[in-house]
């Protein structure tokens, strides 16, 4: 019964730190194309366009975690 609860434990443990890595990479992985959005629309728009484009895709984003989660929960 021990080596099952340990067995168990474990994979718990696993699944905790899998879930942590996945969270890390998509923020990185979310920084990182918004660096590269910025980059390239500096190239071709105003700071303050760029800015304002910035922010939109930020709020959808945040809108589009906001849905996800309503319906995992559901």
């Amino acid at each position: 019964m021990n080596k099952l609860r340990e067995i168990v434990l474990d994979n718990d443990s696993l699944n905790k730190e899998k879930q942590k890595a996945i969270s890390i990479a998509k923020i990185l992985i979310t920084i990182a194309i918004y660096l590269i959005t910025a980059g390239t629309l500096m190239e071709y728009i105003s700071i303050p366009l760029m800015l304002k484009t910035i922010g939109f895709i930020l709020a959808g984003h945040a809108f589009y975690f906001l849905w996800k989660s309503s319906r995992q929960y559901f």
